[in-house]
């Protein structure tokens, strides 16, 4: 029984536990980043997130300042998480805080307090962030401002009031705004990634949760017997994942708001999961039939399951197109694992894969663009991390020479891609922009998947 499932990860393959912040209010922005983001939002041009030959903009942030009472960490710390952020995404280059001509816990945070002119022309940059705290016991409220230094113009204004415990994730949204602002587009800086790890003996494989940049562990199954494939719906409400803690191995559906979960899979049947369609409504999932794994599509409405293969090879991955009409998967019907896409009611099927003898674990690009998966596409003995084109066309190998890379899951904007390696001897979870580059080191674990946007 356990050779049966584990399989699937040698060949094959959201939640709702946040303190809630509120937003008090936006302030009134005015104009925008010269050449970037002029006149009322109709008017506005965005940066092209996608274009290689974007420029990064420079940007400064100090220290956040306090209102009043003494200097807390808190304040530095915010400002280097909106920092992380900002970077990381690859659109903007952050000046060094030793290079700023002002102490930050003494220089204003308002528009007309600023000394555009040095931002601009000394410390050279075109955006500048500024704000500051107020602590009252075990709740912070934070005051932040992004300006346009060429035009002296407030471009965000920003209040929060969160518990205090919450600092991250007030960082986390403001950070989300400024993208948004640059690029009319919602950032992924307040979304999460669930994973499997084993961090002891005891346990075989346990779902946890962090942050999209590593932090806030939090441990979601307590059963200890073995849980993967973890996968949120695009709406999430729901965490699927796959657990050995039944006599038979199956699915199951763990509701984000602390509801009780339920089984999808057959009681009488070994299966394992896969993902969920764009409208969260289907959830497609492989289960043994006989001596093979086959495609199933459960409706979480009707709680009804319908077959969609029928070979004699094992299928497995299942991945819905942002469409919703197509599905791609593993499977070795033709001997070694490779990449197939087919219409949802598994009608069309066409293999995509044309290199190497050893590709799995495909996920579609919420773009619509891509297809990410796990293969070996070269002479070498590296398992690696490949997207190509919906076609099959325009492969591209992300990794390279790093021993195993696998399980790759795109973000909610389609830039960045977390997936598992053990290029450091152990598994680790890590992430990096779709191009292969920004390469960060998050937790110890594997089989990575990225929750859509948060509100």
């Amino acid at each position: 029984m356990t050779r049966t499932v584990t399989c699937r990860r040698r060949f094959g393959r959201r939640l709702g536990w946040i303190a809630a912040g509120v937003v008090l209010f936006a302030l009134a922005a005015g104009g925008g980043f010269a050449g970037r983001a002029e006149g009322a939002a109709k008017d506005r041009v965005y940066m092209d997130l996608y274009s290689p030959s974007a420029r990064r903009i420079r940007l400064a942030i100090p220290e956040l300042r306090p209102q009043e009472g003494p200097r807390s960490p808190m304040g530095l710390r915010i400002a280097e998480i909106i920092e992380s952020d900002l970077q990381r995404s690859g659109l903007f280059f952050i000046r060094d805080r030793k290079g700023y001509l002002e102490n930050p816990l003494k220089s204003g945070i308002r528009k007309n307090e600023q000394r555009f002119k040095e931002w601009l022309n000394v410390v050279k940059v075109e955006g500048l962030i500024k704000g500051g705290y107020r602590i009252s016991g075990n709740t912070i409220e934070v005051e932040m401002y992004l300006y346009d230094t060429a035009r002296g113009a407030q471009e965000l204004g920003k209040r929060y009031r969160y518990p205090r415990s919450n600092w991250r994730l007030l960082a986390h949204r403001f950070a989300n705004s400024v993208l948004e602002r640059f690029t009319g587009q919602k950032g992924i800086f307040h979304t999460q990634i669930a994973f499997v790890a084993r961090r002891s003996l005891k346990h075989r494989g346990e779902i946890y949760i962090m942050d999209w940049d590593g932090a806030q562990l939090r441990r979601v199954t307590r059963n200890g017997q073995g849980n993967n494939a973890p996968a949120w719906s695009p709406d999430g409400k729901w965490l699927a994942y796959s657990s050995f803690k039944t006599m038979v191995p199956g699915v199951f559906i763990l509701p984000t708001n602390g509801g009780r979960e339920f089984r999808v899979s057959s009681r009488r049947a070994q299966a394992i999961g896969g993902g969920f369609s764009p409208d969260s409504r289907y959830f497609a999932y492989s289960q043994l039939t006989g001596r093979n794994y086959e495609l199933y599509r459960y409706d979480m409405f009707s709680r009804v399951r319908k077959r969609l293969t029928r070979n004699f090879g094992i299928d497995v991955s299942p991945s819905f197109s942002p469409d919703g009409r197509k599905i791609v998967f593993s499977s070795g019907r033709r001997g070694s694992p490779q990449i197939y896409v087919m219409n949802v009611n598994g009608s069309g099927i066409r293999r995509i894969s044309q290199r190497g003898t050893y590709n799995t674990e495909p996920e579609w690009s919420p773009r619509g663009d891509r297809i990410a998966f796990t293969g070996r596409v070269t002479d070498g003995s590296s398992i690696d991390i490949v997207t190509v084109n919906p076609d099959g066309s325009d492969l591209r190998r992300l990794t390279g020479g790093q021993r195993r890379n696998e399980s790759p899951t795109w973000s909610p904007d389609g830039r960045n891609i977390a997936f598992s390696s053990d290029r450091s001897g152990q598994k680790y979870v890590y992430v990096m922009t779709s191009a292969g580059t920004q390469l960060k080191r998050l937790q110890l674990g594997q089989e990575p998947s990225w929750s859509p946007s948060l509100p």
